[in-house]
């Protein structure tokens, strides 16, 4: 099968966009299985500067926002009949275009909106959002071959803007370590963290902070730490809001690290942090995950089910500052008991057996069929 996945961007890495990782490893996956894959990335630089892959990427010259990008339909009209195409993020204006394109031409199309659904997520820009779905988003949807979701929270808020005539919910996947030995870390003191975009509003940022401080002040554990992985213009705020609540001693910048590195910060944790207000499927509670780390969450990441019964770590009741203390409360008294490495052992099968990337990627093969 020859399978095209269309994005923006350009399957990059070592940048903190998780649908680019996601594509990327799911054309991994599906090259693996036997398929021909192809990654069109439509940028405003199209120049191929990133590390070898084994699979194919074509690069597109973004114009505006409504115009599909120049020698695309050229392209398109080179091709073989039977090339499945899968479009990767929602209130994209060139995606319903490309698909308008494709539809004409006789191609199918699996869509991923990749949390763009989610209720929460709907909140912003609602009435434009609204005007934008009935004008393009819900043509896009109705003539997808399957819409695949990544969380329960997306199919709700979907069903609520569209009529879903097909549709699939698979979670994206999680590479593993082939020798899993789980880490204790020998420091009495409690080491949290945060890592992904720092989005205060979307992330849940201020409820963490929040949440963390009431914690220091209710225990007086003034040894324990959270470490902020990630960047972003809302440091600065960040940086404030730490400062007011007397915790900037124990809240520590890391900045943006990539691959290799931040899994070494990673493993340094005793559990990841994440508060989201909203989510598809977070991809960084997996990475945690597939080196042993377990994660306190709210229900609002899509990951209570799998935390629960994999006993991976802790879920929220609510997403709120009180709630967060209570956690970490609970977390540190886990840590101290030494029953911490049950919740590791338990995070890392969570991953290897639920988010297995060559189960997930010939899951969605099975979807373009």
């Amino acid at each position: 099968m020859e399978i095209i996945h269309i994005i923006l961007g350009k399957a990059h890495t070592n940048k903190m966009n998780g649908v680019n990782k996601v594509v990327n490893s799911l054309a991994i996956h599906q090259t693996e299985l036997g398929h021909k894959v192809t990654i069109w990335g439509i940028t405003k630089n199209p120049v191929h500067n990133y590390a070898e892959r084994v699979y194919a990427t074509r690069l597109f010259k973004k114009h505006h926002d409504f115009l599909i990008p120049a020698g695309m339909v050229d392209v398109i009209n080179e091709l073989e009949p039977g090339v499945v195409f899968h479009f990767h993020g929602g209130f994209i204006p060139v995606f319903f275009l490309i698909s308008q394109e494709l539809t004409k031409k006789g191609f199918e199309y699996l869509f991923t909106p990749h949390g763009s659904y989610n209720q929460v997520a709907m909140k912003r820009n609602f009435w434009k959002k609204r005007l934008f779905i009935f004008l393009f988003e819900n043509q896009l949807v109705s003539n997808a071959k399957s819409v695949h979701f990544i969380g329960e929270s997306e199919i709700e808020g979907a069903q609520k803007l569209f009529s879903l005539s097909n549709f699939c919910l698979i979670p994206n996947g999680q590479e593993t370590r082939s020798i899993f030995i789980p880490r204790i870390n020998a420091t009495d003191k409690l080491v949290v963290g945060f890592c992904g975009r720092l989005d205060i509003k979307t992330k849940g940022l201020d409820l963490l902070f929040k949440g963390f401080a009431k914690y220091v002040e209710n225990t007086r554990k003034t040894d324990a730490e959270l470490w902020i992985i990630g960047d972003g213009p809302e440091a600065i705020v960040l940086k404030k809001l730490a400062q007011d609540l007397g915790i900037q001693a124990q809240v520590k910048f890391l900045g943006s690290i990539y691959n290799e590195e931040k899994m070494e910060v990673i493993k340094q944790l005793d559990f990841m942090m994440l508060t989201s207000r909203n989510e598809g499927l977070p991809g960084v509670v997996l990475e945690a995950a597939s080196i042993g780390v377990p994660s306190i969450v709210s229900k609002e990441t899509n990951m209570k089910s799998y935390v629960n019964t994999y006993n991976a770590g802790l879920v929220l009741e609510q997403n709120t500052p009180d709630f967060i203390s209570e956690s970490l409360n609970k977390a540190n008294q886990i840590k101290a008991q030494s029953n911490i490495r049950q919740l590791k052992i338990g995070a890392y099968k969570m991953v290897v057996d639920a988010f297995n990337w060559k189960s997930i990627a010939n899951r969605l093969v099975m979807e373009y069929a």
